[in-house]
């Protein structure tokens, strides 16, 4: 049986509230709405980290910040990672990238064994969507081209529409000459991340009465980090100018959403819709002057640590449902190993067909971000908690009794135990990151059962030292009633070093 399609469609810099999927009746999105209804919308979503290379590369390799290496833009991952493209590639997939994929270098398509670069003008002249516009306008000499929030060209040469369209040929040329091999297409639209440069084709078609209005911030004792960089944002517009940046932002959306509905529509006749799995989601957010912050930064707010997140048309899933279960992007790698069929996951990263269904096999009780050092997020399905490194801040909203997150509840009376909680959570992530490494014969059962639920498949990296030594030693656990079978799974792995091992004793 042939494997399925699938189709990857990022944003970068998409908050969901904008989306009608989630609630938004602002934006017309009916392609986005047409895999809502066919697929399942994740409720609890979120980024792994507010900046974008960073995020990427989570998506790429399954990893968290702190494991991978891209701590912020511009910086290479550690060597000896290991990406989803070439284990797609491994798996019989052929591998299609298309967009922004914002790694370093940035012609480095990490596997990815066809592809199309728009990076924003990283690639300087050998940008091949400038390219492609000097070919069609010789007096363009810069990647954006707008007047205002307006792109100055037509619809047929926006960058979005470019994007689409190489993907297009991709998939097309594969049907001809590979029918009976899947693909994978990994589509990344530069927007809705500025400049805000909505062709004229979509202008007034947002309601911005109906958009999400900015955030008023109640509380002006802020981390440090968070106030400097409000003196960054120099936010001093009014609601109306605002409004207008807002209007622009969700446009793009529109044209974005008209973009997904090419491909569909291309898939549709090809004949290959039905067995293709799509997958949409974003990088992360941008605050929009929510809170008088812009764009994105090292801080725990909604507007920019939300992302959308919405899996279609497979038949592991319930259509037109929604899920509960605490997501990230970092699951997209994981759910494309398990609809390949995969013998296992990459990284950390978990399946989001798994973690749309009602009883998940490895449900996550808590998730997790990171922006460089300068803050560690977690939160579980009501609580968002933050810790500002080496500052002795943190942050902590109830998000279901105050979800614009007004009123910060670190350090009040009665929620000690609560950021107790959460700093042990984030321990935990940072141990998952560099590596758990513990003496077997300590990784008592209690260890491995907390381990297991933030990393369900942690023996295929760990490191096994020194195991339980001798049956006399198995003996001496029977008499005391404890378990001697906790190492049982060092049996098959290499070991560092040890004083001997019971299963050959």
């Amino acid at each position: 049986m042939k494997k399925r399609n699938i189709v990857v469609l990022l944003c970068d810099q998409l908050r969901p509230d904008f989306l009608r999927a989630y609630g938004c009746e602002a934006v017309p999105t009916p392609n986005l709405g047409l895999l809502a209804e066919n697929g399942v919308v994740f409720d609890h979503a979120i980024t792994q980290s507010t900046v974008c290379a960073p995020a990427r590369a989570c998506m790429m390799t399954g990893r968290y910040v702190s494991d991978h290496g891209v701590w912020t833009n511009d910086v290479p991952f550690r060597e000896g990672v290991e990406y989803i493209a070439e284990r797609m590639n491994g798996l019989g997939y052929a591998t299609g990238a298309f967009g922004k994929l914002h790694h370093f270098p940035a012609d480095d398509p990490k596997g990815f064994q066809h592809v199309a670069f728009m990076e924003e003008g990283r690639l300087r002249k050998r940008e091949e969507y400038l390219q492609w516009m000097k070919e069609r306008h010789p007096e363009v000499s810069k990647m954006f081209n707008h007047n205002g929030y307006e792109f100055q060209f037509a619809e047929e040469e926006y960058h979005e529409h470019w994007i689409a369209s190489k993907a297009i040929d991709f998939i097309e040329s594969h049907a001809k000459t590979h029918p009976d091999k899947a693909f994978l297409a990994w589509i990344s639209f530069q927007g809705p991340h500025g400049p805000f440069d909505p062709p004229r084709e979509v202008k007034g078609t947002v309601d911005t009465e109906k958009l999400p209005i900015p955030i008023e911030r109640l509380e002006d004792d802020v981390p440090p980090v968070v106030m400097y960089r409000e003196v960054f944002a120099n936010i001093q517009k009014t609601l109306d100018d605002t409004m207008k940046r807002r209007t622009a932002y969700a446009e793009v959306i529109v044209e974005i959403d008209k973009q997904i509905g090419r491909v569909i529509r291309k898939l549709e006749s090809l004949g290959l819709a039905e067995n293709t799995t799509f997958i949409f989601s974003a990088d992360h957010g941008d605050m929009l002057g929510d809170l008088r912050l812009d764009s994105k930064g090292p801080f725990p707010y909604h507007g920019q640590l939300a992302i959308p997140m919405i899996v279609s048309n497979h038949p592991g899933l319930i259509p037109n449902t929604r899920s509960s279960s605490l997501a990230g992007n970092i699951d997209i790698p994981g759910t494309l190993l398990d609809i390949a069929g995969a013998d296992r996951s990459i990284g950390v990263s978990l399946s989001l067909i798994d973690l749309a269904r009602k009883n998940p096999k490895h449900p996550r009780e808590v998730n997790f971000s990171e922006f460089c050092d300068s803050i560690k997020t977690a939160e579980n399905q009501r609580y968002r908690y933050c810790y500002y490194p080496f500052t002795g801040y943190s942050e902590l909203y109830d998000r279901v009794k105050d979800p614009k997150e007004q009123v910060n509840l670190a350090g009040k009376s009665g929620y000690a135990s609560i950021e107790n909680e959460f700093l042990k959570h984030i321990i935990d992530f940072g141990v998952i990151s560099k590596g758990v490494r513990v003496e077997a014969h300590d990784l008592v059962p209690e260890q491995q059962k907390g381990l297991r639920r933030k990393f369900p498949e942690f023996e295929r990296e760990f490191k096994v030292a020194f195991p339980i030594a001798s049956r006399q030693e198995l003996k001496l656990l029977e008499k005391a009633g404890l378990s001697t079978v906790y190492n049982e799974f060092c049996k098959d792995k290499d070991i560092v070093s040890h004083y001997g091992v019971y299963w050959k004793a």
